[in-house]
């Protein structure tokens, strides 16, 4: 109890005094000793039970001095005179002490409830929290806003001989045995060390250390709330390592796939061709081939070559793509450049397939990096080449679609598969799983990462009358002036 607290009731029982001692002779004296134990329920009810009591005893004694005769005198004469001060001194006593202890418990309510709504807050972040950093960091804002608690750490087994001051490898290791928390005193900073420890069914050993003021310390609901800290603090960290070992459990899990899907690609996609490329060669060694033969099968060798080295180069790039190691060289350009160019690339491997191209004039330019679009468009005409009859055409269309623009390669082939048409864009997904056209299903992958980095995206459609389309989209943008243009170049 505060001392500024008992002058407040000191100075209302003389205040009153001083108001009602003109009307002495107007006011019987029962109303009089209502009115001082008024100012001992008011002063009970704002500040507590020793200015209560205070207030009962001033109250009884100005009573008695100013009001009952003979006045300004406490030699009363009269046995009804004194009997009505020890009954007002009584009274203002009892009801004094039934007024602070009804504070006192509204008080205690009122903790109650703030403690159980900071509690609720407390457990609906920490069910946000994904690992040990993000727990102690909750906990130690929880800490600070509802027990002014500082340097809040949590300090796991393997800092035991290590331990922040003032608190030792000993007391640590008793906190944790007992179950209890315990208290160190820092004298040299004024304040005191809590030690909580938490205790998980993954049987860790991790204790919540803080320091708080003496004050806060010495209060009965202050630790009634640490137990239960205590336990929301526990869950959270046994969820947060639970977690933790889902999350590397599933990366080894993706690893293993991964690798077990590339080394599956290798050794049918890779070793298929070499064993090819070997016999060959071998038939050409022997010299034995008429010259025709020898041309066709010569023909054949750099066909299987060039297949080997794109497969190879795509599994590079996504290699590239998936590490972050690729950064864009954008530029506003024409996208008409970029199909032609691609298109006289595939030409040079695919002579004798029809590649018909329709750009209309008049499209804007387009910002981004003229090689990783060529990559893109590669990829989406040998998809369509592999999985279209040879005699069928593959059609390249551009066109304007609002802040957009769609360059779509259609072909006539089998068309999409029913249902799941994203997987085939995921790491080594072919449109047939067993099939003899050679590939590692890594195209449409990169396809997509390009497209994903420069701001647009990569669609799959069914053909009317048969086949598919898959349309690159790329974002227009704000295409500089031709004057612009020509400054920069």
């Amino acid at each position: 109890m505060r001392i500024r607290d008992y002058v407040p009731a000191l100075l209302a029982s003389i205040g009153l005094t001083l108001v009602v001692a003109p009307l002495r002779a107007l006011l019987d004296l029962s109303n009089v000793a209502l009115l001082y134990v008024l100012v001992v329920v008011l002063s009970g009810a704002r500040y507590g039970r020793g200015p209560a009591l205070l207030a009962a005893l001033a109250g009884s004694l100005l009573y008695a001095y100013v009001f009952v005769p003979p006045h300004f005198s406490l030699a009363i004469t009269e046995i009804q005179y004194l009997l009505s001060a020890l009954i007002l001194f009584v009274v203002a006593l009892l009801v004094g002490h039934l007024t602070a202890s009804l504070k006192g418990r509204a008080e205690e309510i009122q903790a109650k409830e703030k403690h159980s709504r900071a509690l609720y807050d407390l457990a609906r972040r920490l069910t946000a929290t994904l690992t040990h950093e993000e727990v102690e960091e909750t906990a130690g804002r929880f800490l600070g806003e509802v027990l002014q608690a500082t340097e809040a750490r949590l300090i796991a087994e393997a800092d035991f001989p290590h331990p922040p001051r003032p608190a030792s490898p000993a007391i640590l290791h008793a906190a944790v045995e007992r179950g209890e928390p315990l208290v160190v005193p820092d004298p040299a900073r004024k304040l005191t060390m809590v030690l909580l420890p938490l205790q998980g069914s993954a049987g860790s050993r991790i204790v919540l250390g803080f320091e708080i003021t003496p004050s806060v310390a010495c209060l009965e609901s202050t630790w009634g709330l640490l137990k239960t800290v205590a336990s929301v603090v526990a869950v959270a960290l046994e969820r947060a390592h639970f977690a933790q070992v889902a999350r590397e459990t599933e990366v080894r899990m993706s690893a293993e796939a991964l690798r077990n899907s590339i080394l599956s690609a290798l050794s049918h996609d890779l070793r298929t061709p070499l064993t090819a490329l070997v016999g060959m060669a071998d038939t050409l060694t022997l010299g034995k081939a008429t010259p025709e033969r020898q041309q066709a099968m010569l023909h054949a060798l750099r066909g299987q070559a060039l297949a080997i080295s794109q497969q190879v180069t795509n599994l590079l790039d996504m290699a590239r793509l998936r590490s972050g190691a690729i950064e864009l060289n954008e530029a506003w350009q024409p996208v008409e450049e970029v199909v032609g160019a691609t298109v006289q690339l595939v030409k040079s491997q695919w002579s004798d397939r029809e590649i018909n191209v329709d750009i209309p004039m008049g499209l804007p330019p387009l910002r981004f990096d003229a090689v990783l679009i060529e990559r893109v468009l590669w990829n989406l005409l040998e998809n369509a080449i592999k999985y279209s009859p040879a005699e069928m055409p593959v059609d390249i269309v551009v066109r304007p679609a609002g802040d957009q623009v769609d360059v779509m390669v259609c072909d006539r082939g089998p068309g999409l598969p029913p249902g799941g048409v994203d997987e085939l864009f995921g790491l080594f997904r072919r449109g047939q799983v067993e099939s003899t056209i050679p590939g590692v299903g890594l195209g449409l992958a990169i396809a997509r990462t390009i497209a994903e980095a420069h701001g647009g995206q990569i669609l799959a459609d069914s053909r009317p009358g048969g086949g598919a389309c898959f349309r690159l989209r790329l974002p227009v943008g704000s295409p500089p002036s031709l004057e612009d243009l020509e400054e920069t170049a």
